[in-house]
């Protein structure tokens, strides 16, 4: 199989996307003030009738404490907020199954967030059953419901569908109008990489389209996507965040390469020009010199008086940013300590201060504690800030902020709050909310050690970590389909073993300049070939662990 040079710069750069509702907290009869208090028992989240699964991977890093807190986040969060009695395929956003409400689905944010998460701990079944509920609620126009809320009849005068599908937002203006169609594409690009079934792609991509189209409505002739916050709306960012901008040309990136799997050209080059149009846009209207604007007002055009914002980020992480634009925005970014509050990654501005009553277009009917509330260090923030670190080859600076996170979920029982209030990190939100722990395990997996699944089904191992972590070695074992990867590295050497129905074939870096490299597979030694600058080592099927080693000449 040749590796195509399109997966091989995806990979490289790390691509991979993701982000939730924290309104559902404001709403009146919402049991989440308690939770927002309570003091979560660790070890009782998943007591709830059954017990949480087995994850399908292990971790081996030189930092204890971060191998702590991704067990605590997979078993007693992320697995734990899986709930069957609900439904096949459900899980709450929170590991209690109580915060936001009990048998509630939020398939946009919380869903792309959970889903990548669970892909990555084995549970591919439980995200197809939840990929099937959640498209039973699309419209015929492609637009997905922000939030499944069963017999709920309205939201701040919203009303809820009598399906319990709620799509408009309540706050004026709509916002998060982008948000339901990016994150289901970037759901399904996910579910077909992890699982490689062409039969599933074939089956749902006219739904997968259909989303895409509405968010193709979105989009102006000038190539702006309107939506307002994609993922915040106090603010609402009114008409068009730059984040949003960054993620739809991402997913439609992601949706072409999607038609060209099952040989649908003509789609491809249609969804694939709406990436570049927009691109082309984002890059000439938000740019402001040296940074990206945080947003357009349709009256007050472009807003960037609240410091650097989460745009920036996005940008980066995303590949929207040219090169010229990533070189001089890469430095203010590194090490800018107005990201956090608290010293807690990542806050969507510098400068919260800033912002003025006339970015806040709440209803009448709002009597919520914090109109601020979006004003906040969060999870979805942090995810795009790590991977554009991962970008960035930036390895010490992704686990600065893993270790914080880490230190903030042991302080509390290994549990995290939803968002983290300027200055001082206040927190606020549902005490067992699953945003961290579910980014904190996309982030090891994608951006720390590197692995990611191509759309041709190899497995590519390109790590991102501070020079410590070569010197003292690292790896991890991963099991996905029927194969099972165990591997680890050290100072120019990669060594593990393989177990799978099938061959695999991986794409993988080591650290330092490339020289000539060596590798054996079982008693067989060879001279592995490298496209794209990565090395590809075929592995053959095997029943039984399959040992290999790559090492770079004069290492082993």
């Amino acid at each position: 199989m040749k590796l195509s040079r399109r997966e091989a710069i995806r990979q490289t750069a790390r691509t991979a996307a993701g982000l939730s509702l924290g309104w559902l907290a404001t709403m009146p009869g919402r049991a989440t003030d308690a939770a927002e208090d309570r003091k979560a028992t660790p070890g009782t989240a998943g007591e709830h009738g059954s017990s949480s699964p087995t994850p399908a991977t292990t971790l081996d890093l030189p930092d204890a404490d971060i191998v702590s807190a991704f067990s605590q986040a997979a078993t007693q969060n992320v697995l734990a907020a899986v709930d069957p009695g609900v439904f096949s395929g459900y899980w709450s956003v929170c590991a209690d199954r109580q915060g936001f409400g009990q048998g509630n689905t939020y398939p946009s944010l919380d869903g792309q967030q959970m889903s990548d998460a669970l892909l990555w701990l084995g549970q591919g079944e439980v995200v197809k059953a939840n990929w099937d509920y959640v498209r039973s609620f699309q419209k015929p126009n492609g637009r997905l419901p922000l939030a499944i809320l069963p017999g709920a009849k309205e939201v701040y005068g919203q009303p809820v569908e009598p399906n319990g599908g709620f799509y408009t937002h309540w706050v004026p203006g709509d916002p998060l109008r982008a948000l339901g169609s990016t994150t289901y594409i970037q759901n399904a690009d996910a579910i077909f990489r992890f699982t490689q079934d062409r039969s599933w792609l074939r089956a749902n991509l006219s739904s997968v389209n259909l989303a895409g189209e509405f968010l193709a409505s979105l989009i102006t002739g000038e190539g702006l996507v309107k939506g307002g916050g994609y993922y915040v709306e106090m603010p609402s960012r009114l008409e068009f965040d730059g984040v949003a901008q960054c993620h739809a040309a991402e997913a439609f990136d992601r949706l072409a390469a999607l038609n060209r799997v099952v040989g649908d050209d003509p789609s491809a080059s249609h969804y694939a020009s709406l990436a570049a149009r927009i691109t082309k846009c984002f890059r000439r209207r938000f740019w402001v010199g040296d940074h990206f604007a945080e947003y357009l007002h349709p009256e007050r055009g472009v807003i960037d008086r609240h410091g650097l914002t989460d745009t920036n980020w996005a940008a980066l992480a995303t590949g929207i940013a040219s090169r010229r634009q990533a070189v001089r925005l890469w430095p203010q970014l590194r090490n800018e300590a107005g990201f956090r509050y608290g010293g807690i990654p990542t806050a969507v501005a510098t400068r919260p201060e800033t912002y003025e009553d006339w970015e806040f277009s709440l209803p009448q009917a709002f009597s919520g504690s914090d109109r601020r509330h979006d004003l906040a260090a969060m999870g979805r923030v942090w995810y795009l800030e790590a991977w554009a670190r991962a970008r960035r080859g930036d390895g010490d600076g992704i686990v600065e902020t893993v270790r914080k996170v880490c230190e903030v979920g042991r302080g509390n029982g290994y549990y995290w709050r939803e968002r983290y209030h300027p200055p001082d990190g206040k927190p606020a939100g549902p005490n067992t909310y699953c945003e961290y722990p579910a980014n904190l395990i996309r982030i090891i997996h994608r951006f720390l050690l590197g692995v990611e699944f191509g759309l041709e089904g190899v497995v590519f191992i390109t790590p991102t970590v501070p020079a410590h972590y070569w010197e003292a070695g690292f790896g991890q074992t991963l099991a996905w389909r029927d194969r099972r990867l165990s591997f680890h590295f050290e100072r120019g050497v990669m060594r593990g073993t393989f177990t799978g129905a099938g061959p695999q074939r991986l794409a993988l870096r080591l650290d330092g300049k490339p020289t000539e490299v060596r590798a054996t597979i079982g008693r067989s030694s060879l001279h592995p070939h490298r496209q794209h600058g990565l090395i590809l080592l075929d592995l053959p099927a095997s029943s039984e662990p399959h040992p290999f080693l790559v090492w770079r000449r004069g290492r082993a």
